[in-house]
């Protein structure tokens, strides 16, 4: 006589179900674009100073953007320098946040059960149809840009940019940290470009 296993038909039910409940963890994601001067040569810059941004509005950030810019450039084997030294690039950075809404949409929804399975081999089912209720409503989040610059020191020139847009910025420090290191390690992942 052969067994059957529920397990065998929950499964494709729980994996279906388990991308759903993931669907918006993936949509408020961070995307990160950079761009650069195709005439610009990077092999020479092998140092660099900081200017200031004027265009910050969220000054939370800017103990984080720093050292982690300033680590990736070390590694990369830019010295940081001061601006009376005769750097070969000025480097500075954006972020801004924007308040906007977010269109949320839940619901629930219960339907018939079924029956059949039986017989060897051959089967036999029924199904109900199901009820669903879904609601959608605006919910506020800040989203946030933070936008680092490469600039020609010699002629005051922007020969490279990162950008990294996160769709919800939170306005504590709980995993901020984390995004942000993200977003640099990304940005300057194609600095200097290939």
């Amino acid at each position: 006589m052969r067994k059957f296993s529920c397990r065998r038909s929950i499964f494709p039910f729980a994996l279906a179900v388990t991308a759903l409940l993931a669907l918006p963890a993936i949509l408020q994601a961070q995307s990160v674009r950079v761009n650069w001067a195709k005439t610009a040569s990077f092999a020479s810059d092998k140092t660099y100073a900081w200017i200031p941004s004027k265009d910050t509005n969220h000054p939370f950030y800017r103990q984080y953007v720093g050292q982690f810019v300033r680590a990736d450039l070390a590694k990369k084997g830019l010295r940081e320098v001061s601006a009376s030294q005769s750097p070969d690039l000025l480097v500075t950075y954006h972020f801004l946040t924007q308040e906007t809404e977010d269109l949320q949409t839940n619901g629930y929804g219960y339907g018939g059960g079924g029956w059949g399975g039986w017989g060897w081999g051959m089967g036999m089912g029924m199904g109900g149809m199901g009820i669903e209720d879904t609601t959608t409503t605006e919910v506020p989040v800040t989203m946030g840009v933070l936008t680092v610059d490469m600039i020609d020191a010699k002629t005051k020139t922007i020969i490279w940019r990162g950008q990294a847009t996160e769709d919800n910025v939170l306005k504590s420090t709980k995993g901020e940290e984390k995004k942000v290191r993200s977003a640099v390690d990304k940005m300057l992942d194609h600095f200097p470009p290939k």
